[in-house]
């Protein structure tokens, strides 16, 4: 069949061209229109993308720059990730969520830190262990913060051992360490060693003075012994504390007052607290300076109320006595509390001067220069009388009746310290990110003047039956001036250009320190600050030395994987130790206005120097499963020494007695953690703008254990020894989770849980505790007795939990909650009456809330509340601050805090995480 071709009448032709102009019409319209929307979101789509790659990270890599892992063969990665095609489709591409900070393979991030500005770098580019980090924004949005230890309140697992507003004897806690292991965890400013490893106790914290809040810009937290730049003291971690330098003018000052009532036994009192402090800093060229000054005014709460055991007496014995508390101590025993002392008014003043200059772009000499003066005075109140009326403090025989028992009103005593102490660091970095670069530094810590005494007793003292009254005018005072500390370390990293089986970064260095004690104690009259000596009583001098070399490899040999490896070689020396006790002494019962002075045999003895070396491997292997998901596996062994004090102080006051010990040995942590870890970003369809869990199993064996035991002696005076043990054993598991923009702007979260098994595993060496040859406190039981009881001061939970809300830009409102379980203080765990006054580690729950409002655009009030539920909780026997009330203003001009919004709000994403891997 055929088809010829005809002729097209006019009209139909005509017809045909109208319908073919009306369809290609259409068309275009749809088109315009078309490519209209798309303009539009495109344009949206590439200023969102610039506005969030201004904010995004390029965190630092193996080999000095940061690139991205190949991907596979096929399209190419969106800006926002890995554009995963299955088929074709009419509907959306789906697009993964961004990469994690420090992914391979990175897409923008908003949550990601901005870059760090060049030489503020204070721990290590790959640290082979959990890292938590928290920004000066998220600080000051959520902690009442008046002194530098409270930046870490909210930490996973961390507890910082601040009784009061001031407390000198800030302890940090952590996984694994107790409260009065001060020498087991470290603390640096800036890369100057903060951490007071003169000893290991409640009375050698961190000099957290030396550090202004208003200096903070960071705070990092590394857990475990596990990076080989730091020595053995790491085993309970890394604290890290990171200032700034300016770029221009910069003016901050601020004001923080707090309110405590406090009541506990027959004790009820109103504690105030003021902080005030200045920062002025300005860039001039090449150099930069800052100068901070910070003061503090304190009054803490009663820390002690003496009570001894209710014993049989001879009615004869004691002077009779009506008042008191009657209840159980920490073993369940009966007591009754006749005092309450310890109640310290602080005044404390710090002055710093940091400069700089930048002798080339990419190098940086910076001297710190930091005076911290303190002076303090603590007070008694007595909770019984004789039948006179007269308050009790002290008798002339030192003891008390009550019906058919007899207790010794001991450690009643008040008590005053001046102390000037002088801290200096050098440091000259170069710091280009490419093949090398270096970081020399040396440091100073010297105690100019260092002087504290204690009465030796106080107030009328009555004489049994007899009507008649004398007082003892006179004191003990304790001076360390002349005490210091010195520390020195080169750090180098070189990352070659070339390819060796992957990318490389290695780090070496040395490291030297020496810690010296020059103690001496006199007899003095009390009134007398000056310490004017009548008697010379005990003197302890003794060094300690250690030499270290390190080396350490991050070796990136696949795209996804990373071994960390390296070791330190330490090299410890401890000498020139000697004790002198003796000499002359006061008389005990004198009429009043005559000191009695006795001549007393001298004792001395000189310690033999002690030498050990060490070798500490580290290692930790990285793996990169997906763009958000990361795993690795550490293992380091640590090497923790003893301290001078340790080895070579034994001190005796009316209030304590502390017994050294020459024979310790060092203390030997094998340390594991196993650390999964997700950072998602918009996750939950967007629900969450960051979604940042992260889970590590720990485990830590412990050789040789340095422990520490307090009691209190019949006296009433507490005694701490320590000594080694022989195995113990750490396990647990750590969750925490950093969430932000939760369902709606400005809504986040931070929180952790912490279990942790601790157990002594082994004494076989049978050691034993002994407070003194009469009266000791500590249980005399040994080797297999002590198997399997729980490791002192360790809690089996500890929650940490903060949410903050910033409903607009000019305000803020956080809430906290933290809790822990008891734990026991004693190597038996005899001690099962946690909950209140005593030798305790108490169980704790408490909830804080903090206003933020911009009242101008420089100016920020602050309102907040610590220990809501006035929950009454305890250490060592101290009690910790109740409901206490803060009142805060603040000034900012230039720099951080100037912003037009509260603490740097402004909505989803503005402001950065400070969560794990957070890309320092």
């Amino acid at each position: 069949m055929s088809f010829e071709s005809r002729p097209v009448p006019m009209r139909m032709r005509a017809g045909l061209r109208t319908r073919m102009r009306q369809y290609w019409k259409s068309i275009m319209i749809r088109r315009s229109r078309l490519l209209g929307a798309a303009s539009v979101n495109a344009l949206a789509l590439i200023v969102a993308t610039s506005a969030v790659a201004q904010q995004s990270l390029p965190t630092i890599d193996v080999g000095g720059a940061r690139r991205a892992a190949p991907g596979p063969s096929g399209p190419a990665r969106s800006a926002t990730g890995p554009a995963r095609v299955s088929a074709p489709s009419t509907g959306p591409v789906r697009v993964a969520a961004p990469a994690p900070a420090l992914a391979p393979a990175p897409g923008p991030d908003r949550y990601a830190e901005p870059k760090p500005a060049p030489f503020s770098r204070t721990i290590p580019a790959n640290v082979p262990a959990v890292v938590e980090s928290r920004t000066r924004q998220e600080i000051e949005k959520t902690v009442n913060v008046m002194t530098s230890a409270q930046a870490f309140k909210y930490m996973p697992s961390l507890l910082i051992r601040e009784r009061y507003i001031g407390d000198r004897n800030a302890i940090v806690s952590g996984r694994t360490t107790g409260t009065i292991e001060s020498a087991k965890t470290l603390v640096y400013a800036d890369n100057i060693l903060l951490s007071n490893l003169l000893g290991n106790s409640f009375a050698f914290p961190p000099r957290w003075g030396m550090v202004s809040p208003a200096e903070i810009d960071r705070v990092d937290v590394i857990y475990g012994p596990f990076s080989a730049l730091y020595p053995g003291n790491s085993l309970g971690g890394v604290l890290a504390i990171t200032t700034r330098m300016p770029d221009k003018f910069e003016l901050h000052a601020s004001a923080t007052g707090s309110v405590q009532p406090f009541s506990l036994y027959g004790r009820s009192e109103t504690n105030l607290a003021g902080n005030a402090n200045i920062l002025v800093g300005d860039r001039i060229g090449d150099f930069r300076y800052f100068f901070a000054y910070d003061h503090l005014d304190s009054q803490g709460q009663a820390q002690t109320f003496p009570g001894n055991f209710l014993t049989p007496f001879a009615p004869t014995n004691g002077t009779r006595f009506f008042g008191g508390f009657q209840d159980s101590n920490q073993n369940g025993n009966p007591r009754i509390i006749t005092a309450s002392a310890g109640a310290d008014r602080v005044t404390q003043d710090m002055g710093k001067l940091k400069v700089s200059y930048d002798l080339s772009p990419v190098v940086r000499a910076t001297y710190t220069l930091g005076v911290w003066n303190l002076t303090n005075n603590t007070t008694v109140q007595s909770f019984i009388q004789d039948r006179n009326g007269v308050p009790i403090y002290n008798t002339q025989n030192g003891r008390i009746a009550i019906g058919p028992f007899a207790v010794t009103p001991g450690g009643v005593n008040p008590g005053w310290g001046d102390s000037t102490h002088l801290m200096q660091a050098f440091s000259l970095k170069r710091e280009t990110g490419g093949v090398f670069d270096f970081d020399f530094s040396a440091t100073s810590y010297n105690f100019l003047r260092d002087v504290s005494a204690t009465a030796s007793s106080f107030g009328l003292r009555p004489n049994d039956g007899a009507t008649a009254y004398n007082i003892n005018t006179t004191g003990l005072s304790t001076v360390n001036t002349g005490t210091y500390w010195r520390t020195g370390d080169m750090r180098f990293i070189y990352r070659p250009e070339q390819n060796i089986f992957g990318k490389h970064e290695v780090s070496f260095g040395g490291h030297m320190d020496q810690y010296s004690l020059n103690t001496v104690q006199n007899l003095t009259p009390f009134a007398d600050r000056n310490y004017h000596s009548m008697a010379l009583t005990a003197v302890n001098y003794g060094k300690t030395e250690t030499r270290a070399v390190y080396i350490q490899d991050a070796w990136k040999f696949l795209p996804d994987w990373k071994l960390i490896a390296g070791g330190r070689g330490e090299f410890w020396h401890a000498y020139n130790g000697s004790n002198l006790t003796g000499g002359l002494a006061a008389g005990n019962n004198f009429a009043v206005g005559v000191v009695p002075v006795a001549a007393q045999r001298a004792n001395l003895a000189n310690f033999p120097d002690a030498y050990k070396n060490a070798f500490s491997p580290k290692a930790a292997l990285e793996w990169q499963a997906t763009d958000e998901v990361k795993f690795r596996g550490s293992m380091g062994r640590a090497y923790r020494f003893p301290t001078v004090t340790e080895m070579f102080q034994s001190l005796s006051t009316p209030n304590s007695l502390t017994i050294n010990n020459p024979n310790l040995q060092p203390e030997i942590s094998t340390s594991w953690d196993f650390t999964g870890e997700v950072r998602k970003v918009d996750a939950f369809n967007g629900a969450v703008g960051l979604f940042n869990p992260r889970v590590s199993v720990f485990l830590d064996d412990r050789w040789n254990a340095i422990i520490t035991q307090s009691a209190l002696d019949p006296l009433g005076r507490i005694v701490s020894q320590s000594s080694n043990l022989d195995k113990a054993r750490f396990r647990g598991v750590e969750a925490a989770v950093v969430m932000k923009d939760i369902l709606t702007p400005g809504l986040d979260y931070s929180g952790s849980v912490t279990f942790v098994d601790s157990k002594i595993l082994s004494n076989g060496n049978a050691l034993t505790f002994t407070g003194g040859a009469a009266g000791s406190p500590f249980p005399t039981a040994g080797g297999i007795l002590l198997n399997g009881m729980q490791y002192p001061r360790v809690p089996r939970i500890r929650i940490r939990s903060v949410l903050s809300y910033s409903p607009t830009t000019d305000w803020s409102v956080a809430f906290g909650a933290r809790y822990a379980s008891a734990a026991f203080v004693t190597l038996n765990n005899v001690d099962f009456n946690h909950n209140n006054y005593g030798n305790v580690d108490s169980e704790y729950l408490v909830f804080d809330a903090k206003v933020n409002y911009k009242v101008a655009p420089n100016w920020t009030a602050t309102v907040g509340v610590d220990n809501i539920g006035r929950w009454k909780y305890y250490v060592n026997p101290n009690p910790y601050n109740q409901r206490t009330f803060f009142f805060g203003l603040k000034y900012d001009l230039g720099g951080p805090g100037s912003e037009t919004t509260v603490a740097g709000l402004g909505g989803a994403g503005s402001a950065p995480t400070g969560g794990a891997y957070s890309g320092r």
